[in-house]
């Protein structure tokens, strides 16, 4: 006896890969055939794209009046309904993120954010607590995407893994008010949302890369992570400082810095940074791995360190760090791109 077409429940340890497709017709429900007319279009065509990557929906939208299961029932009536197969690597965290913007009701960048943008982003460790990222739903450092802008869309170039502690102590704080928390917790001691003064400094630190104008001349605890948009060429010069002491040759990178200066002063300057930094890169050969990167950061906690990144900053004052950059070599294994100033927001969206 003919099957009709439905979907069918396995037990999977993934929420999202509880169902799978049966190969016959769904029935015909009154349902619309395309996202034109559709009262939620967005969330229609997400639902499309689940079926059309054959990744199941989330049980809560499995009915007839979710826009998404209307999408998805219209993939699978259309012509050519796919049939079930493995799923491209990172289209389950494209079609997540995407979800988790729809849920929140914000702006989605469709361009650039692309399931091979995302492995791109994706960590082993959070940067703010340094814990090992986990994939247990509701564990504290679970794997979730954060906007570093919480006063943006989801878009490239500021978008984060981070884990599920440090992405709610994130939410819905300015730089301004992460810095006040951790003034407060470096004071007092203690913690706040799971975490410490020097975490949320941290974070501090990872939202002012993305935050234009930002005139702070004190050196920033991390290291920005991959296809991160530096918006402030200083920042931009420290990370660029930072990469050279893991590097072979990272002394003669120092005298690339130094004849690229101009003026005696800011030359010397940049000669007792790198004397500051010697001891630090010296032992850094010892290390591999998130202990190298985690070294790498904790150079700029040094007094000493900061005392000369701040000398030689404020003898650069009025110099064009950016063409400075473009003149320096690029870090060995990594990929530099220079944007224009309104490149470097491409995409970004302010919500209201």
């Amino acid at each position: 006896m003919h099957k009709p077409n439905a979907l069918r429940r396995v037990l999977s340890a993934e929420p999202q890969t509880e169902l799978l497709f049966e190969d016959s017709a769904l029935p015909v429900l009154p349902l619309p055939r395309s996202a034109e007319g559709v009262q939620d279009p967005v969330g229609w065509q997400l639902g499309y794209d689940h079926a059309l990557h054959h990744v199941a929906l989330p049980a809560a939208h499995l009915h007839p009046a979710s826009p998404l299961f209307q999408g998805f029932h219209a993939a699978l009536q259309g012509a050519g309904a796919p049939r079930q197969r493995e799923v491209a690597a990172g289209t389950r965290a494209w079609l997540g993120l995407r979800l988790q913007a729809w849920q929140e009701g914000l702006p989605f960048e469709d361009q650039l954010l692309t399931p091979h943008y995302l492995r791109q982003l994706r960590r082993s460790h959070c940067p703010v607590s340094r814990a090992a990222l986990q994939d247990e739903l509701g564990h504290p450092q679970q794997r979730v995407w954060a906007r570093l802008r919480q006063d943006l869309g989801y878009a490239a170039g500021h978008l984060v893994q981070l884990g599920r502690s440090a992405a709610l102590a994130l939410a819905g704080r300015s730089a301004h008010q992460l810095q006040a928390m951790a003034e407060r917790l470096a004071a007092q001691g203690g913690s706040e949302a799971g975490l410490d003064a020097t975490a949320w400094a941290r974070l501090v630190a990872l939202v002012r890369l993305v935050t234009p104008h930002d005139g702070e001349p004190s050196p920033l605890p991390v290291l920005p992570p991959n296809r991160l948009r530096l918006l402030n060429p200083q920042q931009a010069l420290q990370a660029w400082v930072g990469r050279q002491l893991a590097l072979e040759g990272w002394a003669a990178r120092g005298t690339a810095l130094h004849d690229a200066l101009p003026g005696i002063a800011a030359r010397q300057a940049a000669h007792s940074l790198w004397a500051a930094l010697a001891p630090h890169a010296l032992r850094l050969p010892q290390l591999q791995g998130m202990e190298l990167l985690w070294r790498l950061e904790d150079v700029w906690c040094d007094a000493r360190v900061q005392r000369r990144w701040v000398q030689l900053l404020q003898l650069l004052q009025g110099l064009d760090l950016e063409a400075l950059l473009l003149k320096l070599p690029a870090p060995a294994g990594c990929h530099v791109e220079h944007h224009a100033e309104e490149g470097a927001t491409e995409g970004w969206v302010e919500l209201h």
